[in-house]
């Protein structure tokens, strides 16, 4: 068999990252699996670490964190010919919802060693790369918000949610025009614009549910501007994918796509926040080969 190599995060999810990889090394020990590890250290240093890894030889690199880790390593690999794998032990794990991986460590695991191969799409916004979501509006909001709570509650989700209801209480929009490849432009003032390889972002919102990070096309929804009891009641829908379709949803698939909107606008790519509008998103096709679970097959 291959020897696996891992690239970890144990800060990852509150620390639950470190001890979900000890249960999965326990069972690599006991079943004779040859394998790597090495820690990250700091924000990219997982880029560095995958690249180094690649030019030393090694072919099948795993990602263990969450989805800034799984991105940062992705980000080093795409074009390559190494087999990129993840065990999602993050926080929201959001990627591992799109291509089919359990987040309990032995599951996780086992899906690994399956050794199921697809060739995945990968995104690139204003110079940064994605392979889930990116976007500008309410999730930005959410995610500034969120910083605020971070120092107070460390572990799970909680300081998450604080930063959705912070950020609810100050709902605004953007004016913004979407311009699409065929020359169409889309004008309107929007809570939020998403752009998806992926379906999930912020922990299980179902932002894009349509998207397929294999079919070399990008999902793009755009919620125009709605009062905050139109929001309340709009969310619950977004959270579960069924606002498709809805008056107040524009919804659409393209491989390039340019946003202008205020300089202002912070970009959210794959839960970080980098650059600003205006944003030029293009698409790179089967940029990775990715070892998926069985829904993601």
């Amino acid at each position: 068999m291959e020897r696996l190599y891992f690239i970890v995060n144990s800060l990852s999810g509150g620390g639950r990252c470190g001890e979900c990889f000890k249960a999965a090394q326990a069972e690599m020990h006991a079943r004779g699996i040859p394998y790597e590890w090495v820690e990250t250290k700091h924000r990219k240093h997982a880029v560095e670490l995958a690249r180094a890894a690649y030019e030393s030889g090694e072919r099948r690199i795993v990602a263990v964190g969450g989805d800034g880790t799984i991105n940062e390593v992705a980000s080093a690999l795409a074009g390559t010919d190494a087999v990129m794998g993840v065990l999602p032990f993050g926080t929201g794990n959001d990627l591992a919802k799109v291509i089919g991986l359990p987040t309990e460590p032995l599951a996780a695991l086992e899906t690994l060693l399956a050794g199921n191969v697809r060739q995945m799409d990968a995104c690139d916004a204003n110079g940064c790369f994605f392979i889930n979501v990116a976007g500008f509006g309410f999730d930005v909001d959410v995610l500034m918000c969120m910083e605020k709570y971070k120092a107070r509650y460390k572990k799970g989700m909680l300081p998450y949610l604080l930063g959705i209801l912070d950020a609810l209480a100050h709902l605004k929009s953007l004016p913004i025009k979407i311009h699409m490849p065929d020359g169409v432009i889309k004008e309107m003032d929007a809570v939020l614009v998403a752009v998806g390889n992926g379906t999930h972002f912020g922990g299980g919102m179902k932002a894009v549910p349509d998207a397929d990070p294999f079919d070399g096309l990008m999902d793009v929804c755009a919620i125009r501007k709605v009062s905050l009891v139109q929001f309340l009641f709009l969310l619950p829908r977004f959270i579960k994918g069924k606002h498709v379709g809805l008056k107040i949803v524009d919804y659409f698939r393209a491989d390039s796509l340019y946003v202008e909107g205020p300089e202002s606008s912070v970009l959210d790519v794959d839960g970080e926040l980098y650059s600003h509008a205006p944003a030029r998103f293009t698409l790179q096709k089967q940029a990775l080969n990715m070892l998926v679970g069985a829904k993601g097959a």
